[in-house]
């Protein structure tokens, strides 16, 4: 037999058509244009913007996470750095660090619940002093409360600083923690910024500071009642006691046994 007779027939059209198309389905796309390789990296580089909208969403303003406080002085009695009606009959100065743990401990208890019970009532006034004396976050706490005040939120931004303690000269009172509570109050940033940059309100920070030792204030807190610097840090019923008899004396009334 010859070799003619002994090669393949002829391919019809049809034949050959669907030859290629079924080479066309097995021979491998050319690397980088995959359709798969396309969609499976569009759909790697959506979940990675998602992640990152996500935890630019939920990061706190400013990347700082502020405590709020549980008890906030009330407002529409303040004047200054001072909150209580201008006549009532007895009057607690508080020396005072916001750096330091004695000074939150009262704060947040002792002062909350002197502010319920005496101060919303007219029968005190209380009146805070710097004593900025543990480091330089004291002295910019102190500014900051200051600058607060220009905007009459001083009391507003004592409450959030003593709410946020955290260790002493250890970044709770950095800049960026100062802005983001002028932010959690709704300050005039702009404004705040100047008033914290301000020479005048860092020297009279030093200034008071320097005045309490003349008190003479031998460590933070310290309470001055009525003009009466008072040993330590009483306890509420020896405070309360104290101011009941103030209220008493100013009445003209003996005090009660």
């Amino acid at each position: 037999m010859s070799d003619r007779s002994r090669q393949e027939p002829p391919q019809t059209r049809r034949a050959r058509r669907a030859a290629e198309r079924k080479a066309s389905r097995q021979a491998p796309a050319p690397s980088g244009r995959s359709p798969i390789i396309w969609i499976t990296g569009a759909a790697l580089l959506a979940g990675v913007v998602l992640l990152v909208v996500l935890i630019f969403v939920n990061q706190p303003a400013g990347g700082v996470a502020l405590t709020p406080p549980n008890d906030l002085t009330p407002t529409e009695l303040a004047d200054g750095r001072s909150v209580g009606a201008a006549d009532a009959p007895v009057t607690l100065e508080v020396w005072a660090d916001f750096q330091c743990p004695g000074c939150g401990i009262f704060t947040r208890a002792t002062e909350a619940r002197l502010m319920r019970e005496y101060v919303t009532d007219g029968k005190l006034r209380l009146l805070f002093h710097d004593f900025a004396f543990i480091g330089e976050e004291s002295v910019q706490a102190a500014i900051a409360a200051r600058a607060a005040g220009t905007q009459d939120a001083f009391w507003p931004y004592h409450d959030w600083l003593f709410a946020n303690q955290d260790g002493e000269n250890d970044g709770a009172f950095r800049r960026e923690v100062l802005l983001a509570i002028a932010d959690e109050l709704g300050l005039d940033r702009a404004a705040f910024e100047a008033s914290l940059d301000d020479p005048a309100l860092a020297a009279a920070v030093a200034d008071e500071t320097a005045a309490g030792r003349d008190v003479p204030v031998p460590g933070t807190p310290t309470l001055v009642l009525n003009g009466q610097t008072l040993s330590g840090v009483p306890s509420w019923d020896e405070l309360a006691a104290l101011i009941d008899a103030g209220i008493e004396a100013a009445s003209g009334a003996s005090p009660a046994p």
